[in-house]
């Protein structure tokens, strides 16, 4: 159903990405330190990097998607 494998690579490395490097260490963080309050300037900081990662793994994915849907047109000869 696939093309080619570089479209599943692009797809797993975008999401595996954001992830391993954005939401599960902040995620970790959030959940395993109790003795700060959701205040403090390290759990606001923990929070915002994991918003920023949930959108950096939208936006690649959206970018990824797209660029399927442009070579899909191109090889039909829209």
């Amino acid at each position: 159903f696939v093309s080619s494998i570089r479209d599943i690579f692009g797809f797993i490395g975008a999401s595996a990405a954001a992830m391993l490097i954005f939401i599960l260490p902040s995620a970790f963080y959030l959940r395993l330190v109790k003795k700060e309050s959701m205040k403090s300037m390290q759990k606001i900081g923990a929070l915002m990097f994991l918003i920023l990662g949930f959108a950096v793994m939208f936006v690649c994915m959206t970018l990824i998607i797209y660029d399927w849907i442009v070579n899909s047109m191109k090889d039909q000869g829209h």
